[in-house]
């Protein structure tokens, strides 16, 4: 049978290309921010207004570049000074890890004030980290313009807490675009940082960018790089199968795919990589002819991860292609039910949406 028709599937969160996988845990603590009387009177921003809306500015970028997040708390010191703790555990695919590690150590802690300076506002955030590093933040915005100073100064903030979170929050935005300017911005001034303990997660989501500007061999590169920091991070590895198979190396990727499920440790901590790694591997596999194997491959990867939508997308595509449509609606709805507010469709690599339409609404 001649697959050549058979579209590439996109995975829904993408997964597919190991949207990464943060392990670190983090506190983010913002103590106080003094805002002027007469603002504070004019706009409703008083000081714990203010800080419970940075706290939600900068929970909004973590949610944004995860796909799960428990809600923020916002708690009070003894003195009832106003603090807002980010509290947000993300699992396997999400990019960040922000809850309290203990009542005596906060990783991250800001305080600041709000000045004005004729028609213009300045906030000025000044924070540490437990390594009793230091750092500044400052924002200016008209003096009507209070909720876009605050978005800024949770934008930069971000920076300091976390820069990948920041980068794949902004990769998504770059997306909606096709400008990623602003995400390798990111990229590029973190790994400036030649001690950057974020360089493997900086060099897969470049490869991500070069991936979704064309330059698959670049893209290649950077996901290699990315694997040579760390053997047990799965994502690139898995990132170069899936460009291996998109360039019709198919032999090359299943190899890739092989090496992913077969580090038996880290693909134990991260059940979504290696359960899309055999997922990808059964595509592969379907595009040479191999449908019982490929079919094999699915069963594995649904074990593998019981709540593995996109499996199902990769297996209804290969039952449509062979005329199954019966059972390829069956695995479109078994999609569909672990993840109910995702897009689940299929297309080529250059965009024209193929045989499984959209069938819900993104976030």
């Amino acid at each position: 049978m001649d697959f050549g028709f058979l579209a590439v599937p996109i995975y829904m969160a993408l997964i597919a290309f190991g949207f990464a996988v943060f392990t670190d845990t983090q506190t983010v603590n913002i103590e106080y921010v003094d805002v002027p009387e007469s603002i504070a009177a004019e706009t409703g921003y008083t000081s714990p207004v203010l800080v419970t809306r940075l706290a939600d500015e900068m929970q909004l970028i973590a949610k944004k570049a995860s796909t799960k997040a428990e809600v923020r708390q916002v708690e009070l010191h003894e003195e009832k000074k106003p603090v807002a703790v980010l509290s947000e555990f993300v699992g396997l695919t999400p990019l960040v890890r922000v809850v309290q590690e203990s009542v005596s150590l906060t990783p991250f802690t800001f305080s600041g004030e709000i000045v004005i300076h004729g028609d213009d506002l300045e906030m000025k955030l000044r924070g540490y980290d437990s390594h009793h590093r230091q750092f500044q933040i400052v924002k200016t915005a008209h003096h009507d313009q209070v909720p876009e100073l605050v978005r800024g100064a949770a934008y930069e903030a971000m920076r300091v807490v976390n820069p990948y979170v920041l980068a794949a929050y902004q990769f998504k935005r770059d997306r909606l675009t096709r400008d990623f300017t602003p995400t390798l911005e990111i990229i590029q001034r973190e790994l400036d940082h030649h001690d950057t303990e974020y360089s493997k997660w900086m060099l897969n989501l470049w490869g991500m960018v070069l991936y979704q500007q064309s330059d698959r061999r670049g893209a290649i590169e950077k996901f290699r790089e990315a694997y040579a920091i760390d053997k047990d991070f799965l994502s690139p590895l898995l990132n170069w199968g899936v460009v291996e198979a998109r360039e019709g190396n198919h032999s090359h990727a299943i190899e890739l795919f092989k090496a992913v499920t077969s580090n038996k440790a880290a693909a134990a901590k991260n059940t979504a990589a290696a359960a899309a790694a055999y997922s990808e591997w059964g595509f592969s596999l379907a595009l040479i002819g191999k449908y019982d194997d490929a079919f094999s491959k699915f069963e594995t990867a649904a074990v593998t991860d019981g709540t593995f939508a996109d499996v199902y997308s990769s297996w209804a595509e290969v039952l449509s292609a062979l005329g199954r449509k019966e059972d390829a609606s069956r695995m479109t709805a078994r999609a569909l039910a672990l993840a109910p507010t995702e897009v689940v469709y299929t297309e080529n690599l250059i965009g024209a949406v193929q045989s499984l339409p959209a069938a819900a609404t993104t976030e």
